[in-house]
This record gives C-alpha cells, sequence and structure tokens, in this order.
C-alpha cells in the first residue's frame, strides 16, 4: 500500500534514476551556489566602509634603503623600552639574577 502510494506521488522513478539525481544534486549544488556568489558580488555584499582607507593601513618598505630604515627605527623602539623597563626595575630593586 505505501510502496503504491510512493509510485504515485514519485511517478514511478526507480532507485536508479533517483541515486542519479541524488548524485547531480550534490554535485550541481555547491557549484550553482559559487556562481551565483560569485556573479555581481559587488552589489550583494557590498558593505559601505566596511573595508579601511588604504593609505591609513600600514605600509610594508620593499625597497632596500626603506628597508634598513624600518629596521634601525624597530631596534631604537626595542633599545628605548628595554632602558624604560631597566629604569623602572632598578626604580622598583628588581636585580637580574646570574643563573
Amino acid at each position: 500500500m505505501v510502496l503504491y502510494h510512493y509510485r504515485r506521488f514519485a511517478g514511478g522513478i526507480t532507485r536508479t534514476q533517483l541515486e542519479t539525481f541524488k548524485f547531480g544534486f550534490c554535485l550541481l549544488s555547491p557549484i550553482a551556489l559559487m556562481y551565483w556568489v560569485g556573479i555581481d558580488s559587488d552589489k550583494k555584499f557590498n558593505l559601505p566602509g566596511f573595508w579601511p582607507d588604504p593609505s591609513t593601513l600600514n605600509q610594508i618598505p620593499k625597497e632596500p634603503h626603506e628597508i634598513q630604515a624600518e629596521v634601525a627605527r624597530i631596534r631604537k623602539a626595542r633599545a628605548e623600552k628595554r632602558e624604560r623597563l631597566e629604569a623602572k626595575a632598578r626604580e622598583l630593586g628588581i636585580t637580574e639574577d646570574e643563573n
């Protein structure tokens, strides 16, 4: 009785046809979704002001003299921080232990 109603509902789809449909659906659904997302994505997912202005971002040095200047700046900042922390440690009476 149930089989009769199933066949009447499904139009007499065989198991092979059902498996073929499931395979095709599982294969094409992600492709269709990627196609839909990829088409006109600027209009669909556009959030004005979401990305920061490129002029406000950190600029990566690319030329050798820019890299050397950046390394010198980092070393100077690190030395100043170390000096400041050592002065604070001396002020608090903290000494470096020799092991």
